[in-house]
């Protein structure tokens, strides 16, 4: 994992280098963390649209809560924020009802998309060591 990894220009979305240094330099531990990634973030996505299309305000609650918590291990600052902000959509709209499933479904598919380039972005990173 090399500098060039992060996120603080380009299109990069991850900051490996930064993941690298939280963990004091275990390679091991942060391969492992980015498989995690892989594995369950279709899964994550998968979660948050099923709850858009029902509607269920605590599970997409839920969803974006893990999604966030996921990103935010390789600074993912543009997913985090793409969550948060349909996370405040959600409590706002608990008082006025402005926004509609719609909306939600355009928030959900933003998240999902973002997820989906940091999943690509890490995967790069394995293919790029060979494994």
């Amino acid at each position: 994992m090399s500098g060039s990894s992060g996120n603080e220009g380009g299109d990069s979305l991850c900051n490996l280098e930064y993941l690298l240094v939280n963990l004091g330099r275990n390679q091991a531990t942060a391969d492992r963390l980015i498989r995690l990634f892989l594995e369950n973030s279709p899964a994550l996505c998968q979660r948050l649209m099923e709850a858009v299309e029902r509607a269920d305000r605590v599970a997409i609650k839920d969803a974006l809560h893990d999604i966030r918590s996921s990103c935010v291990l390789f600074s993912g600052h543009q997913c985090v924020d793409l969550a948060r902000n349909f996370e405040i959509a959600l409590r706002d709209d608990q008082h006025s009802s402005n926004s509609t499933r719609a909306e939600w479904l355009l928030m959900a598919n933003s998240v999902c998309t973002c997820v989906q380039r940091m999943a690509s972005e890490l995967g790069a990173h394995f293919d790029s060591k060979g494994d």
